[in-house]
């Protein structure tokens, strides 16, 4: 991913993680160290959310990065040990905004959930997508 992207990539984090009204101290550890994975550091992250002129929300084009931006989130949401309904709500709503149906958005919620769980890195999300297909 290039800088810009990944700019993107965080203030949408950024964003969602406010979603549902609060942002706690787990979340940003979170978002962090995915920044970190992504080879991004803390002072890169505070700039972005600082300075997010001309930074719009924006939806991913292709399934995968679709899928690693749920997943990162996902990530967020487990942050504090619990899925608020809030936070799921926003979640399903992005899933709507990435055209996945209802059904589908569920299925989606309860795997990344479970990858989340095992805290795997976002770059991992490949291999697990292979091993589901296959």
């Amino acid at each position: 991913m290039e800088k810009n992207q990944l700019k993107h990539h965080f203030i949408n984090l950024y964003l969602i993680a406010l979603s549902d009204g609060s942002f706690d101290k787990e979340e940003l550890e979170v978002i962090l160290k995915i920044a970190s994975e992504k080879g991004i550091s803390e002072e890169e992250f505070k700039e972005f959310i600082t300075d997010p002129t001309n930074v719009t929300m924006e939806i991913p084009e292709d399934f995968l990065s679709k899928i690693k931006l749920l997943y990162d989130f996902t990530r967020v949401i487990l942050a504090d040990g619990k899925i608020e309904d809030d936070e799921k709500k926003v979640f399903m709503r992005l899933c709507g905004n990435y055209n996945f149906d209802h059904e589908e958005s569920e299925e989606l919620f309860d795997w990344l959930i479970d990858l989340a769980k095992k805290d795997l890195p976002t770059n991992r999300i490949d291999e697990e997508l292979q091993t589901l297909i296959n």
